[in-house]
């Protein structure tokens, strides 16, 4: 005799659709798995980009520790553009084969050495190859979009991923701030405590 299992339907605060996408778009709830996943996609990816991007506001302290050039800065700079190019087009694939959940995770935990060692870059080509590594974390905006996309149904996917990527790249605004933070600190408590304080910020992400 065969017998057929039938799963119960699932109950979720918000109304989904037959595939069990949320078909509402609540920004501030987190009462279901959808809004969960919304809010810890975009906050992983603002904490690589601000990561990525943590480099100029101490740019002018770093530039003197490490005697940089225009080039040497320039070359940073191209270098972790380039890798989250390459990074993107390998991040897609890893969504679908293991998903963004696994894929962003790991990419988070592979670059955050590179953070970590910003601390100890002695020269140009040490501070190149940070920048480098570190730029491959941006490409946790290919699983931000590939998450969100999974989580809501067509009538709100596309306000749910202009939220996401819009929240996420406002880490630039972030960096522009801590530009202002970092001058003010330098100015009270010294460009060796301000820059090794902002370090360990960043590196806590």
């Amino acid at each position: 005799m065969e017998l057929e299992s039938k799963s119960a339907p699932r109950n979720f605060a918000l109304s989904v659709d037959s595939e069990n996408k949320v078909t509402e778009f609540k920004v501030f709830s987190v009462s279901t798995s959808h809004m969960r996943a919304f809010h810890l996609s975009w906050i992983s990816f603002f904490a690589c980009f601000v990561s990525t991007f943590a480099a100029p506001p101490p740019l002018a302290i770093i530039r003197d520790n490490l005697d940089l050039t225009a080039t040497d800065i320039g070359n940073a700079g191209i270098a972790a553009v380039s890798s989250a190019i390459l990074a993107r087009i390998a991040m897609g694939t890893a969504c679908d084969l293991f998903g963004p959940r696994l894929a962003s995770s790991a990419l988070i935990l592979l670059t955050a050495p590179a953070v970590f060692l910003t601390a100890i870059a002695n020269s140009a080509i040490s501070f190149l190859l940070v920048r480098f590594f570190m730029g491959f974390s941006l490409a946790t905006f290919v699983s931000t979009q590939f998450w969100t996309s999974s989580m809501f149904s067509a009538k709100v996917i596309g306000t749910a991923n202009g939220v996401a990527g819009g929240w996420g790249i406002a880490a630039v605004s972030s960096a522009v701030l801590a530009r202002i933070a970092m001058g003010t600190a330098c100015d009270l408590f010294g460009p060796r405590l301000a820059s090794s304080a902002l370090i360990l910020l960043i590196a806590l992400k």
